[in-house]
Formats: C-alpha cells, sequence, structure tokens
C-alpha cells in the first residue's frame, strides 16, 4: 500500500458519482483532496461533508472542457495546495442516440469532456510529475473504449481515445527514464451512479455498485495496475475482437445483448 498522507490528490468530476467516492478514499487516508467540478452546489455539499470528517479539502468550479479555465484553476492549485501527486481525470457524459441522430453540438461536447479534457489537464499537472519523477494518473475509461457498443458512438471513441492515450503515455515516459510516475486506465462496465439512465446491462456484465467500483480503483492505485477492467466479461473482449472476425464481433454482441443495451440510454454528465 502507497502512503497517501499528505498527498495533493486532484479529482475531476469530483463532486458526485465516481469522482466523489474515489475522492472519500484518498481523504480517508490522510490526502490533501481538491475536487473540480461544474456544480458549484454539489462542489460545496462534498466538500462539506468531506471536511466533516477531518479531510483537508480544495475546491474549484471548473469546466475542464475549457483548456483556458484548466490552466488557470491549474495555477491556481500548485498555489493554493502544491504540486499535484495523483490526477484522477474522471468527469464525463454520454448524449446516446443513433450516431446521425445526436447533435453535432453533443458529439464535440462529448469529446471536449471526455478526452480533450484529460490532454489539458495532462498538459497541467505531468510536467511536474517528470521533474519529480513521481505521481500517478487515473484515467476514467469504459469498456465501451473496448467493445464497439451501438448507439453511443461519440461516447466509445472517446474512451477508447482516452485508453490509447494512458497506454501511450505509460510507455513514453518510460522512454525518456521518468519510471516514478504511473498511470492507471479505468475500463468499467455500467456503473448504476445515474449515468446511463435507461441503459440495459448486457449479459455477463451486471450493473457495478459505486462503492464496490470505487474500492477497485483504489487497490488498483497502490497496486499501480496497468489497467481495470471489470467485471470479468470485460477482460475477455480485446482477447475476442482479436481472434475473431468483425461479423462474429457482432454476432457475439448480438448475443450477449450488448448491441441493444444502450438503444434508450440518453445518458448525463459525471
Amino acid at each position: 500500500m502507497k502512503d497517501v498522507m499528505g498527498k495533493v490528490v486532484l479529482v475531476t468530476g469530483g463532486a458526485l458519482g465516481m469522482g466523489r467516492l474515489v475522492a472519500e478514499r484518498f481523504a480517508r487516508d490522510g490526502a490533501n483532496v481538491v475536487l473540480w467540478d461544474v456544480d458549484a452546489a454539489a462542489l460545496d455539499k462534498a466538500a462539506a461533508e468531506l471536511r466533516a470528517s477531518g479531510a483537508n479539502v480544495f475546491t474549484d468550479v471548473v469546466d475542464v472542457s475549457d483548456r483556458g479555465q484548466v490552466y488557470e484553476a491549474a495555477a491556481k492549485v500548485k498555489a493554493e495546495a502544491g504540486p499535484v501527486d495523483v490526477l484522477v481525470n474522471n468527469a464525463g457524459i454520454i448524449r446516446g442516440g443513433l450516431f446521425l441522430e445526436v447533435s453535432d453540438e453533443e458529439h464535440l461536447k462529448t469529446m471536449e469532456i471526455n478526452f480533450n479534457a484529460h490532454m489539458w489537464t495532462l498538459k497541467a499537472f505531468l510536467g511536474d510529475m517528470l521533474a519529480r519523477d513521481s505521481g500517478h494518473v487515473i484515467s476514467m475509461s469504459s469498456a465501451a473504449g473496448i467493445a464497439p457498443t451501438p448507439y453511443e458512438a461519440s461516447y466509445c471513441a472517446s474512451k477508447a481515445a482516452v485508453l490509447h492515450l494512458t497506454d501511450t503515455l505509460r510507455n513514453e515516459v518510460k522512454a525518456i527514464g521518468r519510471n516514478g510516475v504511473r498511470f492507471t486506465a479505468i475500463c468499467p462496465s455500467l456503473v448504476s451512479t445515474g449515468m446511463f439512465m435507461g441503459g440495459v446491462a448486457p449479459r455477463l456484465t451486471p450493473w457495478l455498485q459505486p462503492e464496490e467500483m470505487a474500492d477497485r480503483i483504489y487497490r488498483a492505485y497502490h497496486r499501480n495496475k496497468a489497467t481495470l477492467m471489470e467485471p470479468l466479461m470485460v477482460k475477455s473482449v480485446p482477447l475476442l475482437r482479436a481472434l475473431l472476425p468483425s461479423q462474429a464481433v457482432y454476432l457475439v454482441g448480438r448475443l450477449l445483448r450488448l448491441n441493444s443495451a444502450m438503444k434508450d440510454c440518453r445518458g448525463c454528465g459525471t
């Protein structure tokens, strides 16, 4: 187990859902927690509850899709809390529906929050980690970034991009001799936080409970796990895609109800 006492842990989308739960686990063990979110009221509530338990909490209202806001808020964090030791890129949204029926604005917003924001926070904080050769980036991808899932094309694309960015940076920092900076990609199936309203869990992939998933993420951090895929069925997807032709992958998705799981999901943000 790593000692997180006094570490600065920044969580985007930290006021609610998985972000809030992961932040709680770091705060419980003595980390200084920084919460970013666009929901000011939820942010104030989360901070008050964490402080009541004895946590040291910093907050800021930040739209992580806005590069300027990210860089401005990052400078504020460094001045008030110190260099970030753990970056949890958690903020995300989903806008479900047929690709051609989802508006251009919703497609763009999905990519801006789910993927582009990771680049801006990494540009803001990764340099300090590399200079110290110490730090950890936890990136929320998704099983949808591995398994092609109809009715959420831009969401799948954004999460696949997060997974590949994380894997690439892991290799890149090693290539320049910075072995102390770690990266963990989180790839869960459906977590019952309310984000996937209207969705139906595919066969063999039951809904994941938020508290349990947060525990698994925290354990993955402590174990320096490169990729966390949950539940078990998700772990088999890369192998199936490598071994089977595309038509067979489609048929497996149909059998498992994956191809229709998101048909009625319109989603929300975290």
